[in-house]
């Protein structure tokens, strides 16, 4: 019996307001965004084959003006809800996305508002503090997202000391490669690991593993994505096998559900990992899901990744804000603070 797929992928739009250098999505987007129609009729569909988590993604989501109600549809279906922001429209959305989002993420790639802007391709630092400070003022507890780079690791110091002082987790994850090829060294890898068991910062050494093996060998496949992971793209199409290396994209006319469970997928499972493209992929927004899906030493590592993601978001920090010792100066003071000592 086949697990149901774990994950979706809603790419409600590809434009964005960033210009990130380590991004293919946004030189190559286009201006159709998704239906607030078709999104609650693939929602509904999703949830009846057993998927838990819907990612609203792009592009930057929070550029759709119908977030706030794929969110509310998303909660209707007891799906748990994942948004990840650059923080530029954040000030302005954050309280009709109050309550609405279980697993939100802002991007911050450098410790200094220069770094930090200059990867991102605008001016986005400030915003990101300001978020910061009105998510933890309206009840939210985000997460942080650092995508590590070779040019960035030395901000990684920094950044753990300061999510540590809000209560906050700190996300690192190896930038990807898909068209151009960025990844890291295998010391640059050893160096993000130090920080894996450091409190409140979490560091999936599967992905770690899978990259210093070469990735994947689509002559013994490891990835997962179409057992794991469904990918509806802003035009309503289903996606196979992946936003990146999308082979087919097929109109969602009928339901998503039967669509899914027909035969007319079969093929297309039967190869997943093994098309040419599939040689040596990375991609972490696909393996992390399908890591769940064989028992073989991934599974292991991720398991014990994402325990202690939960171990310190829900226990280790919700312990800290009842007894009232976190700090509560504003984010970027404190990371300044931090910045002015450490130099």
């Amino acid at each position: 019996m086949r697990l149901p797929p774990l994950l979706l992928h809603y790419y409600i739009s590809e434009q964005c307001n960033c210009r990130c250098e380590f991004c293919d999505i946004w030189p190559q987007a286009a201006p159709e965004r998704a239906q607030l129609a078709d999104v609650i009729a693939n929602l509904n569909a999703a949830a009846q084959l057993g998927v838990r988590f819907v990612d609203f993604t792009g592009g930057e989501p929070l550029l759709h003006p119908e977030l706030p109600d794929m969110l509310s549809s998303a909660q209707k279906q007891q799906l748990r809800t994942t948004i990840t922001t650059n923080g530029l429209l954040y000030p302005q959305r954050a309280r009709e996305l109050a309550g609405k989002i279980d697993f939100l993420h802002f991007s911050l790639d450098a410790a200094t508002a220069a770094d930090h802007d200059n990867m991102r391709g605008a001016q986005a630092f400030t915003q990101v503090m300001e978020s910061i400070d009105i998510a933890r003022t309206l009840g939210e507890k985000p997460d942080i997202l650092f995508t590590a780079t070779a040019k960035n690791l030395h901000h990684l110091p920094a950044l753990s000391a300061w999510t540590q002082r809000l209560g906050l987790i700190l996300i690192v994850n190896p930038v990807f490669s898909h068209r151009q090829k960025r990844e890291l060294t295998r010391e640059q890898i050893q160096e993000i690991e130090r920080y894996r068991k450091k409190p409140g910062v979490y560091i999936n050494t599967a992905l770690h593993a899978l990259r210093q093996s070469g990735g994947n060998d689509a002559s013994r496949p490891g990835c997962r994505v179409m057992d794991a992971v469904v990918v509806i793209s802003p035009r309503n199409e289903l996606l196979v096998p992946c936003y990146h290396f999308a082979r087919e994209r097929i109109p969602l006319q009928k339901d998503l559900a039967a669509l899914w469970r027909s035969d007319r997928l079969a093929p297309q499972r039967a190869q997943q990992g093994r098309w040419d493209h599939c040689q040596g992929c990375v991609l972490n927004c696909y393996f992390d899901p399908g890591f769940i899906y064989r028992l073989d030493a991934y599974f292991v590592k991720s398991m014990r990744a994402k325990i202690k993601y939960s171990i310190d978001k829900y226990i280790r920090y919700r312990g800290k804000r009842w007894l009232g010792v976190l700090d509560p100066r504003p984010a970027c003071e404190i990371l300044e603070h931090l910045i002015d000592h450490r130099e």
